[in-house]
């Protein structure tokens, strides 16, 4: 994926199948499977102009944080707080939609 964003599969003792995302310094952020692929789609309809939304946001079951990612014009901003934004371009933006599709239901 880059050094900036970490994406991979887990298994919990209590969830089961679960997908991972490090993005910085950020703490990690645990999905399931079918958020995966619900925030890959998100991600990719903003990045490939087919959604003018400005932001993203999951609040994941299997996770103590959200993902937030504020759309700009040339890419995301994905957001925790009490920790430094981390900026994706597009096309970091669409590895990072693609890799989370790779691991998706």
């Amino acid at each position: 994926m880059s050094q900036i964003v970490e994406v991979a599969a887990v298994e919990h003792r209590h969830f089961g199948a679960l997908v991972t995302i490090r993005v910085g310094a950020q703490p990690v952020r645990r999905l399931t499977p079918n958020e995966a692929g619900i925030l890959s789609r998100a991600l990719a309809a903003v990045a490939n102009g087919a959604s003018a939304e400005k932001q993203i946001f999951m609040s994941p079951i299997a996770s103590d944080h959200e993902f937030e990612a504020l759309a700009q014009d040339d890419g995301v901003a994905v957001t925790a707080p009490g920790f430094p934004d981390i900026f994706l371009d597009w096309t970091q933006t669409r590895v990072l939609a693609e890799a989370l599709a790779g691991l998706s239901v």
